[in-house]
């Protein structure tokens, strides 16, 4: 259910869906990073059934007689062939699978006769560190800083550069095929300065699960922040308390969850809302009216925004039609089994992009995008 306007205010920086907020306290940040890797559509990356490895698979082998060990333990050899195996069984595919994505995008600019390469992705690192530059953090600490973000997020800075270029050349590919309407931007209007609902929103995956989380809130009067730290599924935000503001005119969200956070009661517990297969649980922390803004001051950013998240949709599908379609021989016969099945998930996933587009589209007055290479949306 979540989106990205449930998650906080996402800043734009370089055309980038990169967003960082930042609060600076006696030397302690505290930071929330979104990195560019999907689109700010909710859009959820590519997954693979890989095939189920022996338990032992990557459990220390000495080498055979007369091969090389990576180390002695002890005096005991390791395997330098079988070390290397496991790199590639551990670490291989992920790596392997940015290198394809970069290069099949790389050849679909040339073709296209766009000029994207180490400037434009600089820019676009700049873009990100000017945001750091703009909560006032000095020039020779925005690095370190932005590394610390983004090792929260589990991504190194390498990890991050490599998306920033993936991000670029996406967006270079959508100039000029997405298109948004004014009532379009009416739309968003409603959606982001509507009322809105601010909750703790608890998610679980059964129901007995559901009755804990409504036994520990209703009857032993647990805090709901705290009871969301520990039993909420949702590892985006139990740590924050489960806490999601939720736009009451967001049509792209559940029905029910619309219904059902506009008639929360304060102190009392929703009943377990089911969605996607888990469920949720609400709890009232405020009511938020509609904003007084006029939409004549904020158009100029959400049409900016639109585009934005349209361009980095429209860059997602041609990216997954590209892998799905590009020859590609992999020597190494670990990564050929490994990639097999991320193929084919690469083809499921551009269909799915496509089906969801066409949602949208049913939903908006006009049509928000072409398809990629003018395909159309089946």
């Amino acid at each position: 259910m979540t989106r990205q306007n449930l998650i906080g205010k996402l800043l734009l920086a370089a055309g980038l869906a990169v967003g960082i907020s930042m609060g600076v306290i006696a030397g302690n940040i505290s930071a929330a990073v979104t990195l560019p890797t999907t689109p700010s559509t909710g859009l959820k990356p590519v997954k693979a059934h890989l095939p189920v490895l022996n338990q032992d698979v990557l459990m220390p082998r000495s080498p055979a007689p007369g091969n090389p060990a990576v180390a002695m333990v002890n005096g005991v050899a390791l395997s330098k062939e079988h070390f290397l195996n496991s790199l590639l069984r551990l670490n291989g595919l992920g790596l392997l699978e940015k290198w394809i994505q970069l290069t099949v995008l790389k050849q679909a600019c040339v073709k296209a006769g766009l000029h994207v390469g180490n400037a434009q992705i600089d820019a676009a690192e700049q873009g990100v560190l000017n945001q750091l530059a703009a909560q006032h953090i000095p020039a020779k600490q925005r690095i370190p800083v932005l590394e610390k973000l983004l090792a929260r997020k589990g991504e190194s800075l390498a990890e991050f550069r490599m998306a920033l270029a993936r991000t670029t050349y996406m967006l270079a590919l959508a100039k000029g095929h997405v298109h948004i309407t004014d009532a379009e931007v009416k739309l968003a209007y409603k959606t982001n300065f509507g009322p809105k609902v601010e909750v703790r929103d608890i998610v679980v995956n059964s129901f007995d699960a559901a009755a804990t989380v409504r036994h520990l809130i209703m009857d032993k009067h647990e805090n709901p922040a705290v009871v969301a730290q520990q039993h909420s599924i949702n590892t985006q935000n139990a740590a924050n308390g489960g806490l999601e503001v939720i736009p009451l005119e967001d049509k792209a969200l559940p029905q029910i969850l619309l219904d059902t956070a506009r008639e929360l009661q304060p102190n009392v517990l929703s009943a377990a809302v089911p969605i996607n297969g888990t469920l949720h649980l609400l709890w009232l922390v405020k009511k938020v009216p509609a904003s007084t803004v006029p939409l004549s001051k904020v158009r100029a950013g959400l049409k900016a925004d639109l585009l934005n998240q349209g361009e980095l949709q429209w860059g997602q599908i041609e990216l997954n039609r590209l892998v799905a379609q590009s020859k590609i021989t992999i020597a190494n016969p670990i990564l050929n089994q490994e990639f097999a099945a991320l193929r084919e998930a690469y083809a499921e996933q551009a269909q799915a992009l496509r089906n969801e587009q066409k949602a949208q589209q049913a939903n908006a007055p006009a049509p928000a995008a072409t398809m990629p290479q003018g395909k159309s949306a089946k």
